[in-house]
């Protein structure tokens, strides 16, 4: 990720009028058929408008993508104080979310760019987590699977609940979700649905 700097507040309505137009539009049709004209009459902006700030059309989604996910790490940054506390990461991710529901729903669906999904991924073990998974495995000496596979398990489950969690119209809030996901993650599912003493392996 480049390093923030301030954006003229006309150039951030003409991306977000160009951000809603290709969501808008992907919702509809596979991104190989979304054209640079699509765009700018959804957005009912000039094809000039474009060119202005981008290249072509994958240097304006990889721009958008790169964009949203900044504001997504800013959001949830923690202070010093709540660093070690994965829940008060979860609700800044999921109120972020909430707030941008359209466009995480299209992007992390199968229509959606899949480096999009890929950047999540990253965002969330690294941003999110930082060192704490890291920290929790290195610690036990004995771990019945790699390291490697629980941190993936974590998190691609965590990408699995956000996208069923948009698709299904955010029925639960933020912070619910949030809360949820840490006891999930924490304590485990079966334990956390009261089977662990009932299921054997």
């Amino acid at each position: 990720m480049s390093k923030r700097k301030k954006i003229d507040p006309r150039v951030k309505r003409t991306t977000k009028y160009l951000r809603d137009a290709f969501i808008d539009l992907l919702e509809e049709k596979d991104l190989d058929m979304i054209s640079i004209q699509n765009i700018t009459d959804r957005a009912e902006l000039t094809r000039g408008t474009f060119y202005l700030h981008y290249e072509d059309k994958y240097d304006f989604i990889s721009k958008i993508i790169n964009e949203t996910l900044e504001d997504l790490i800013e959001q949830v940054k923690t202070d010093q104080t709540s660093k070690d506390n994965p829940q008060i990461s979860f609700i800044n991710l999921f109120e972020y979310i909430a707030k941008n529901h359209n466009f995480f729903r299209v992007m992390l669906s199968d229509r959606g760019p899949k480096e999009f999904r890929h950047s999540i991924f990253e965002i969330v073990q690294e941003k999110i987590y930082g060192n704490l998974l890291s920290t929790i495995v290195n610690s036990t000496e004995d771990l019945i699977i790699p390291k490697d596979i629980f941190i993936s398990y974590v998190i691609s489950a965590h990408i699995g609940v956000i996208s069923s969690w948009l698709e299904n119209g955010m029925k639960y809030s933020p912070t619910f979700m949030a809360t949820t996901l840490t006891k999930l993650t924490f304590e485990g599912p079966l334990q956390v649905i009261g089977l662990q003493d009932k299921i054997k392996f």
